[in-house]
């Protein structure tokens, strides 16, 4: 993988995280698809020659982990458990989800400018 590829497979996991946060549902499906996309870009960039080695460190800052129990924003609110009990606890899991998508593809934009200022 060449810088080329690099920052255009950055715009495509950018574009993904943005792609499942604005749609309004996030399953279990689209976390582990995703998570599978991420495995293979960080292969292609732990396997390339092309990609300099202060370009892999500042990729490796990047916390690409998704997982649910690190980046919960919001705790269901006393009254949405009163009143919907599973139904507040999806919402507030589907929120959740989002957030951790926006922060991702956040991130990825930030890692973006970074790299093209190096």
């Amino acid at each position: 993988m060449n810088e080329e590829k690099l920052f255009k497979y950055l715009s495509f996991l950018k574009a993904e995280c943005a792609r499942h946060s604005y749609d309004g549902h996030i399953d279990e499906d689209e976390i582990n698809q995703f998570n599978i996309e991420i495995r293979r870009f960080k292969t292609y960039v732990i396997e390339s020659e092309l990609i300099s080695d202060s370009f892999k460190q500042e990729i490796y800052k990047v916390d690409f982990n998704l997982d649910e129990t690190r980046h919960n924003r919001t705790q269901p609110k006393f009254l949405m458990w009163l009143i919907g009990g599973d139904i507040g606890k999806q919402h507030t899991e589907q929120e959740n989800r989002k957030y951790r998508f926006q922060k991702l593809s956040n991130d990825i934009e930030s890692l973006e400018f970074r790299l093209k200022a190096m």
